[in-house]
């Protein structure tokens, strides 16, 4: 892992030359392979000049070096720069890893919402058939009550598919209900992402 891969250099040249505008201090940075990455060419570090690692979880990617000022302490303004660039680095770090989770999760939203859609049709289809089975159940009941005493077993027969029709339209509606709820969730969170 490199700066370079998920940081733009001229972000941190523009640190770099505020920095030098105010204290007056020469910076560069440099990459892990010690090459520079913001901050001028002819600088060449000395023994009395201040730096600081820049770290991304964990792993030192470069550093930045402050030159000595006569009237000033280096190796402080190397310090305070240093904390200023590795923040800048490991929230570009951090952003550059994440939008791509942030992508992939709302997509998978997206599609779960798609799937809600789909029972929530399947379930709308099964009430139309819990419907359906009412019908019949109330008319094999007529049935078997014109066919009287022979028609009884039948009778018997209509009226449990008729409470099994009823229950089956109570499962349906209470599946619709959590359905529209998971509905609406899911595009409050699709909303959030957008």
């Amino acid at each position: 892992m490199e700066i370079k891969d998920y940081v733009e250099l001229s972000r941190i040249q523009n640190l770099l030359n505020s920095f030098s505008g105010i204290t007056t201090f020469e910076v560069m940075v440099v990459g892990k392979d010690g090459k520079l990455l913001a901050g001028k060419n002819e600088f060449h570090v000395g023994e009395n000049d201040g730096s600081c690692d820049i770290i991304v979880d964990r792993e030192k990617l470069g550093a930045v070096v402050v030159r000595e000022h006569p009237e000033k302490d280096a190796g402080q303004a190397a310090e305070l720069l240093g904390m200023l660039i590795n923040q800048f680095v490991n929230l570009e770090y951090f952003n550059s890893i994440n939008s791509g989770r942030f992508d992939t999760i709302k997509n998978d939203i997206k599609k779960s919402g798609q799937l809600v859609q789909t029972i929530n049709e399947k379930t709308s289809h099964l009430k139309g058939i819990a419907k359906k089975q009412t019908i019949l159940s109330l008319n094999a009941t007529i049935e078997a009550a014109r066919s009287g005493e022979a028609g009884v077993g039948f009778a018997v027969v209509a009226k449990s598919m008729q409470d099994l029709s009823n229950q089956s339209a109570g499962i349906y509606n209470d599946i619709e209900t959590s359905v529209g709820e998971i509905t609406n969730l899911i595009n409050t969170i699709i909303e959030a992402f957008e």
